[in-house]
């Protein structure tokens, strides 16, 4: 198989095999029985079930079954995802701890959206190949196979980051040492945590995870014994070998054979009939909608008339914005102030949060906490000086760089400095972990927030483990204190209308965990988040999402405020890596990313809203009108390299106005698309420098900004018509304004 994807429709009575790439089998008609291993499944009407590499299995029905499979090839994937080479999903996805029926149903609109588009006449070979990579991102989200079936939200934050390098990193050379070193902490406490939370000591659990890939190499590969060892972090073959032993009770060589052994031989007698376009048209007409067989042959297009006499005016809420400064201290670098003071000068911000205030070292040679804090105290006026209030976040750490007693005695001498009036207008924001924690340390702040004349605001971040609460959590009331709830949503697929939705009534159970009692509803808030898909590096290319982000905001589905981080470099002051994931309004500098602008073109529509879809946004303000189109179009960001994927996304939209008055009328447009505000091709056009001169700054800054075009238009009959070619994922706004000659 040549391609990257494959989808097929098929009728099977009978088939025995080994498979050498990825499949997907989901039942269309009928039922099987599909034997993997020792290991039986039944499979109905929607079910579906994952066959890894090198998996040997039966399907067999009683009378001919209709089957889509999708076949995804391991070759041409590890070539794109490297690590998948080592990765396997658990074969039936609802047998998965994990599992969901949002993600079951997920990975069934997948599936489904790649078998319409493998009916098309002209097949879009590109769309069915970015879907496909799509799926892989949902089945590695959500299905990865793991021998512990506990979930490690029973766990403390520090004991999950350490579980997670040791499941990523677990054939590097790897100790405890180097972990504690890492993340800052002692050996003998990250040792200490370690083993209560787990209940085995660093190493021992380190070996289970490697033995765990061993085993999975031995029944999967035919790599030999030793290779096997050095691909799991078993540099020594006879460490490996003793390891195995102790575990499975018999060598990696015996294990080998005996499973070789148990195993039946394959008959090569198949029954496997594979439909043609026209055939599977046929068997499927009474199962697909009409939406489904209107969208075989692909829009291209988009054309919309507006009379904007007649135009009804359309409830809308405008969020405000959030900015992530990273370290507190950032505040006091001259880059960190600069950006700030660019940005509220086109756009009002109505909050800046800051991380590690707990961490701020106090100068021994000083007698006064205010003295000694001067750099934290400037760091807050330069918040102040821009229009914006302060977010502080506390998490469970900041007991452990200094006492409860001198955390207090900090914010004390901060409420002193600027004055009750002004600090009980910011919000102290706790994570979730830290309220329910049982550390007293912890409850003593806590406390002294709930009780202080001072700080009458508070705010919650919550992640997505925090939704899988238990019985065992902590209770807290915070009353009507409780103001701002925000959480971090890193996991946004394709569907992004329901994946908001899902999550704002996911975040309507955490206020009534928090505050049964409330009087008024907190604000809510989207922290940190971003339009990728799976949990992989980004290939620096032509990649753009700037509509994507303009569709998460425009649905805003209940969203009061919403967050970006200033710059990369503020980032990974407080999350070290995954930074091409970030949404950041600078790169470096005065250089600005592509949301920045999104923010800015959203920023200029104001007054009445009179269309609204996917592609055309109008709103009117008295005799002017600002258009905004967009062509939202998912792709995976590794295949985002490709030019020529990218020229299948594009659509000719075309808005006409009507009703407008007959006279001049003048209209100035912004384009915003991978050649304008893309920050990563005009990057690579300077020669992907890593350290940045006065003139690549001054350069980069002007060409990422978007494209201007003025231009007059006359119109007698009250007709205007704008349209535009754009590209996926790119947006474009037009200011119209009449002139008075």
């Amino acid at each position: 198989m040549n391609r990257m994807v494959h989808v097929d429709i098929q009728e099977i009575v009978k088939e025995e095999n080994v498979t050498h790439d990825w499949r997907l089998l989901m039942v269309l008609e009928g039922q099987i029985k599909v034997a993997i291993f020792q290991t039986d499944y039944k499979l109905v009407k929607d079910n579906f079930i994952i066959l890894n590499p090198n998996e040997r299995f039966s399907i067999s029905a009683t009378v001919p079954a209709l089957i889509l499979a999708v076949t995804i090839n391991a070759t041409h994937l590890t070539t794109i995802l490297p690590d998948t080479s080592k990765q396997r999903f658990w074969n039936l996805p609802m047998s998965s701890p994990n599992q969901t029926s949002n993600n079951l149903a997920a990975c069934r609109r997948l599936l489904h959206r790649m078998m319409i588009t493998s009916l098309s006449e002209d097949v879009d070979e590109a769309t069915v190949a970015a879907t496909g990579l799509a799926l892989m991102g949902h089945l590695r989200a959500h299905y990865l196979w793991h021998e512990e079936s506990k979930s490690i939200f029973d766990h403390d934050q520090l004991v999950n980051t350490v579980i997670t390098k040791l499941e990523t990193e677990y054939a590097e050379d790897i100790s405890l040492r180097l972990v504690a070193d890492e993340m800052h902490v002692s050996y003998n406490y990250l040792s200490k945590k370690f083993k209560e939370q787990t209940h085995l000591n660093f190493n021992r659990y380190l070996n289970a995870i490697r033995l765990r890939h061993v085993e999975l190499d031995l029944k999967y590969t035919d790599k030999s014994i030793t290779q096997i060892g050095i691909d799991n972090g078993f540099l020594q073959p006879r460490t490996m070998a003793r390891n195995f032993q102790d575990r499975y009770g018999m060598s990696p060589q015996k294990f080998r054979h005996t499973l070789a052994a148990n195993l039946p031989a394959i008959d090569s007698t198949r029954q496997v009939i594979t439909l043609s376009r026209e055939e599977a048209l046929v068997r499927l007409a009474g199962q697909l909608a009409e939406e489904d067989l209107a969208s075989i042959q692909p829009v291209t297009s988009q054309q919309k008339r507006l009379d904007v006499q007649t135009a009804q005016v359309l409830a809308h809420k405008t969020a405000t914005y959030t900015v992530n400064v990273g370290d507190v201290l950032n505040l006091n670098n001259q880059e960190c102030v600069t950006q700030l003071n660019q940005l509220t000068e086109e756009m009002p911000i109505a909050y800046i949060r800051v991380f590690g205030v707990s961490k701020v070292r106090t100068d021994p040679i000083f007698s006064t906490v205010v003295t000694s804090e001067k750099n934290l105290m400037s760091a807050f006026y330069a918040i102040l000086a821009v229009g914006a209030q302060p977010i502080i976040r506390l998490s469970v750490e900041m007991v452990l760089h200094c006492s409860p007693e001198d955390l207090i005695a900090r914010f004390e001498a901060i409420a002193q400095m600027f004055g009750k009036s002004v600090v009980r207008r910011w919000i102290i924001e706790f994570e979730y972990d830290c309220l329910v924690s049982d550390n007293e340390d912890s409850q003593t702040v806590i406390s002294y927030f709930l009780q202080s004349n001072n700080w009458q605001r508070i705010g919650v971040h919550v992640t997505e483990k925090n939704f899988h609460h238990t019985e065992k959590d902590k209770k807290m009331n915070l009353g009507n204190r409780f103001v701002y709830l925000s959480c971090d949503y890193l996991f946004l697929r394709t569907e992004i209308k329901e994946d908001l939705s899902e999550l704002k009534s996911r975040l309507d159970s955490i206020q009534e965990r928090l505050a049964p009692d409330r009087q008024y509803a907190p604000e809510i808030a989207l922290d940190d988040w971003n339009t990728l898909a799976g949990n992989d590096a980004v290939t620096v290319g032509t990649f753009f999402r700037s509509a994507l982000i303009k569709e998460i905001l425009r649905q805003n589905n209940g969203f009061d405020n919403v967050s970006f981080w200033l710059s990369i470099t503020s980032r990974i002051s407080i999350i070290p890596d995954t930074t091409d994931e970030c949404l950041s309004l600078f790169l470096y500098g005065t250089i600005r990313r592509p949301v920045y602008f999104v923010v800015r073109f959203l920023d200029a529509l104001i007054g009445e809203r009179i269309l609204s879809s996917p592609w055309f946004s109008c709103y009117r303000n008295g005799e002017d009108y600002t258009v905004l189109f967009s062509n939202p179009t998912y792709i995976d960001p590794r295949m985002s390299i490709s030019d020529s994927l990218m020229q299948y996304q594009s659509q000719e939209l075309q808005l006409q106005l009507v009703g407008l008055r007959g006279q001049r009328y003048r209209i100035v447009s912004e384009l915003l698309d991978k050649d304008c505000g893309g920050i990563y091709n005009q990057w690579l056009k300077v020669g992907a420098v890593i350290n940045y001169s006065p003139q690549y700054i001054k350069y980069l800054a002007t060409m990422t900004q978007p494209r201007l075009k003025i231009e007059d238009i006359a119109t007698t009959d009250g007709k205007l018509v704008l349209s535009a070619t754009q590209s996926f994922n790119s947006m474009r706004v037009y200011r119209i304004r009449p002139l008075n000659d």
